[in-house]
């Protein structure tokens, strides 16, 4: 059976091909337009000097021709050249990934690495060796975005039917693109091309250009009669231009009506100046972002969310595609003013800046609004083409079930979704429902807290609609809440404890809101060595107090800990608590682990051992 890798594989070798014969076909016209360029420098000089008949221009003429073809199909083959190099981008990424060298690429998200986010810094969801930086294929600032706000829980809808109904449309939508390789590909291959640039492009710029229409569009509507001038004084000009050669008229006669352009174009310069540099910057990349909305317009794809997406790219009444066309043959008018004999002498006689801004005005009037909901659509779909890469790719990672009846998080094989396949060791985990925990003991280096981020980012792959690390994975909707990574500050002049103290209130603050909510949401915890940052004592009263008030509020969760006074909870309250532990395995002089959960509470230590590892001669 042909899996993902061999599949990345076959497409590269195919593209390399294609770029390979591109390249050495680009090669060859380029030969060709030099050999006709030397041609008709050659006749031309055989006509100078060696007195060549006359129909020797006929040869000058034809080598023009075909020179100028010639450059303008050695640009197509360049064009499709990049294209085919982008794509082999595209899967030399993808290769990548699936050996576990994604920790280098760019992409990290880090600008949404938020310090007081509830639980992206503690699970990797942002930053190096992140989970941002392993599903991330967007291209655009906006796909990115919507990637980093599904991945961080930003914006989800308040009821949790709405909610269920868009984790489920998402994970249609992942089906439906997971399969879809040559549109992934064609995808990301039309975004790489967008900009050479560090940072992706951001079409917003654009966007809030093209929304501005009317009274809003720097300085209101454009007189309707300026069309008739628009229209009148330009054939005026070149009217008496050609009645002046004729000798119909006085050969100068054509200086008052372009007198009368230039100063209707001076008066209105403030007015359309604005539009039409903005038409023409660098943020408008439209034939390619064309491209782009052509991908998701032209292709017969079946999830409700993704056919959802194709609808609003015909919000203006005709087709993104046909729309961006048409701007971008008008933007093209307005470049040609970058021409200093065109701008100073051929525009201002044909009153061209007014006709390029007329022609803005009425394409923003007709389009310019639904362009927010394309670029959005567009987005959307670069950010699901992001998490159906990962599905693709981790054919054995499962879909989440997502239950609505009650609050649960019942995992088989349940993994870290950024640990290497190799290495990855995988456990059933059963949380039962709110008001029910786990409480994880073990020694060092066992695996409590790979445990809890496995549990906490396997939720959040699940939130957003992807798949998870699991053989299967029964879950409700859970608000994830940590505190894991805990650092004092130098700076603020916090201490470690002080700092873990103020997350942990995040954390039963979320509880307490949770709990007020109407809707039938259940708060996730994990807690990571609880109150590492005192004495045993007072630690055990305080962890003790923290969990049995996260219960009491209805929340659910994890909480590890090196204290086995803590799993006394599960004697106390059987029901609701129950313990489970890893442990290392000593052969000799040897210790080693096989981060394989087990039920209980864990029966021996391993800091000593550890410290005679490391040349630590520690006397017990």
């Amino acid at each position: 059976m042909t899996g993902p890798r061999q599949k990345h594989e076959a497409a590269l070798a195919a593209r390399k091909a294609a770029a390979d014969a591109l390249e050495s076909k680009a090669r060859t016209i380029g030969n060709g337009r030099l050999f006709a360029a030397l041609g008709a420098i050659g006749l031309v000089g055989a006509i100078a000097f060696a007195h060549a008949p006359a129909e020797t221009w006929l040869g000058v003429a034809a080598l023009v021709v075909v020179f100028v073809a010639l450059v303008v199909v050695h640009a197509r083959v360049h064009a499709q050249k990049d294209k085919a190099t982008a794509a082999m981008r595209f899967h030399e990424r993808a290769l990548a990934r699936l050996s576990g060298k994604w920790r280098s690429f760019p992409s990290t998200g880090e600008r949404w690495a938020v310090a007081t986010h509830p639980y992206a810094g503690d699970l990797d969801v942002f930053g190096r060796a992140s989970l941002f930086q392993r599903l991330d294929a967007t291209s655009t600032r906006y796909g990115e975005e919507v990637l980093a706000r599904w991945l961080s829980g930003d914006g989800a809808p308040a009821t949790t039917a709405e909610f269920v109904e868009a984790v489920r449309q998402r994970q249609g939508a992942v089906r439906d693109l997971a399969p879809r390789l040559t549109l992934r590909e064609e995808l990301a291959a039309l975004g790489s091309l967008l900009d050479d640039q560090v940072e992706k492009p951001d079409p917003r710029p654009f966007v809030m250009w093209a929304g501005q229409s009317g009274s809003n569009a720097g300085g209101g509507r454009l007189p309707g009669a300026l069309r008739i001038v628009a229209l009148v004084v330009p054939l005026a000009t070149v009217g008496t231009m050609v009645a002046g050669w004729m000798g119909l008229v006085h050969r100068m006669l054509f200086l008052v009506s372009f007198a009368v352009s230039v100063a209707v174009l001076a008066a209105l310069r403030a007015r359309i100046l604005p539009s039409l540099e903005a038409a023409s910057s660098k943020e408008s990349a439209l034939s390619r972002y064309g491209g782009m909305l052509a991908l998701l317009e032209d292709e017969k794809l079946e999830a409700p969310l993704l056919v959802g997406l194709q609808k609003r790219l015909a919000e203006s009444g005709a087709s993104a595609t046909r729309e961006m066309a048409a701007l971008s043959r008008i933007v093209g008018f307005v470049d040609a003013r970058n021409n200093e004999v065109f701008r100073f002498f051929i525009g201002p006689a044909l009153m061209w800046d007014l006709w390029c801004a007329l022609a803005l005005e009425a394409w923003r009037e007709r389009a310019g609004k639904a362009a927010f909901g394309w670029f959005r659509a567009l987005a959307e779909l670069e950010a699901l083409a992001s998490i159906a890469g990962f599905a693709f790719e981790n054919p054995d990672h499962a879909f989440p079930e997502i239950v609505t009846d009650r609050a649960v998080f019942e995992a088989e094989s349940l993994g870290h979704p950024l640990i290497d396949d190799d290495k990855r060791v995988s456990n059933d985990v059963t949380i039962s429902g709110p008001g029910h925990a786990l409480v994880v003991t073990g020694s060092n280096m066992e695996g409590k807290s790979t445990l809890l981020r496995a549990i906490g980012i396997n939720a959040v792959l699940a939130n957003a609609g992807g798949p998870v690390c699991a053989k299967a994975l029964r879950v409700s909707r859970l608000e994830v809440a940590t505190s894991m990574r805990v650092s004092d500050s130098l700076e603020e002049g916090t201490s470690r404890f002080y700092a873990e103290l103020k997350k942990l209130k995040l954390v039963l603050d979320l509880a307490r809101t949770v709990k007020k909510d109407p809707e039938e949401r259940t708060l996730l915890f994990l807690l990571d060595e609880i109150l590492h940052g005192t004495n045993t004592r007072e630690r055990l009263i305080g962890a003790r107090a923290i969990l049995m008030e996260l219960l009491a509020l209805g929340a659910m969760g994890a909480v590890s800990t090196p204290d086995l006074g803590l799993g006394d909870l599960e004697n106390e309250r059987p029901d609701h608590v129950r313990n489970v532990h890893f442990q290392e395995q000593v052969e000799g002089d040897v210790m080693s682990f096989d981060y394989l959960l087990r039920t209980g509470v864990v029966q021996s230590s391993n800091a000593l051992r550890l410290m005679k590892i490391v040349g630590l001669d520690v006397v017990a």
